[in-house]
């Protein structure tokens, strides 16, 4: 197993001879000077990177050596590697029609991702990465565009951010390697779950399924004027999703819908369209 070093500072209180360890995400105190050392040594030689093997060189013991590793994790000084949600993800490149989005994106992302135009999405060709893909305004049409161009033997993870009906949502990660519910699978359920709301009725019989597969736009379909704030909530999401560690794998299929009154948050989960060509 590898763990990656977080950064971290040492502070000496030489008069309670007591050493403060901090990190970005937390702070202890250890006299302990076998610990502090091996901090120091980390330190000093700018390691960035340790086994456990490393730890069985440095501590004899194995279970002394699983010990250090817990409190070290709990710590939060390393973490193991690839322990981020995505970690079979090199990068994330964003696309979108909206010029506000762009904005805000490259306003917090430009060194750390790739942040390219709509128009350019058919001309993609990348392996192992997570796709963001935002509409707005929201068509149903160019979604089933998108989609097309989506190779069923694609590496890539998609993503999908919209607003409708006056909300903003976030689709589930979506991989065809994966064979979970695909971005139209999501837009159906919404507009389903609309369309029944309006009516009283949980359930739509056939027909009205039957339409709302073959339409070519969406019933609730909204071309509100958005501004760069509105869509700091979309930021935070997928900043915070991104960190996700691997025991969060329940998270593929969760969906999330953002009010634009009032900016509240609703959770849920994606299933499968039953008349999408995904579900086979």
């Amino acid at each position: 197993m590898k763990y990656v070093v977080n950064p971290y500072l040492i502070y000496e209180l030489e008069d309670e001879n007591t050493t403060i360890i901090q990190t970005k995400d937390n702070s202890f105190a250890t006299k302990n000077e076998v610990l502090v050392n091996f901090l120091r040594y980390m330190e000093e030689n700018k390691i960035g990177n340790i086994t456990f093997n490393d730890f069985m060189v440095i501590f004899k013991e194995e279970n002394i050596a699983n010990e250090s590793i817990k409190f070290l994790m709990d710590s939060s000084i390393i973490k193991e590697e690839n322990s981020t949600y995505l970690s079979s993800i090199n990068d994330i490149v964003i696309f979108s029609n909206s010029s506000k989005f762009l904005e805000l994106s490259r306003d917090i992302w430009k060194e750390d991702h790739e942040i390219r135009s709509l128009d350019e999405f058919k001309d993609q060709n990348y392996e192992d990465k997570l796709i963001i893909v935002c509409l707005d305004p929201f068509s149903l049409q160019k979604l089933k565009e998108i989609v097309s161009f989506i190779n069923k033997d694609s590496t890539n993870v998609y993503k999908f951010v919209f607003a409708y009906n006056h909300s903003l949502y976030l689709s589930n990660y979506y991989s065809p390697r994966w064979g979970n519910p695909c971005p139209l699978c999501f837009f159906y359920s919404i507009e389903s779950q609309l369309r029944g709301s309006q009516s009283g009725k949980n359930n739509l019989n056939f027909q009205v399924m039957v339409d709302l597969f073959y339409n070519e736009k969406g019933f609730f379909q909204y071309d509100g004027l958005l501004n760069k704030s509105d869509w700091l909530p979309v930021i935070n999401q997928l900043h915070k999703e991104k960190k996700m560690s691997k025991a969060n794998y329940s998270i593929i299929d969760d969906v999330l819908k953002i009010d634009l009154n009032d900016f509240s948050l609703s959770y849920d989960t994606c299933y499968f369209w039953e008349m999408c060509d995904c579900y086979e």
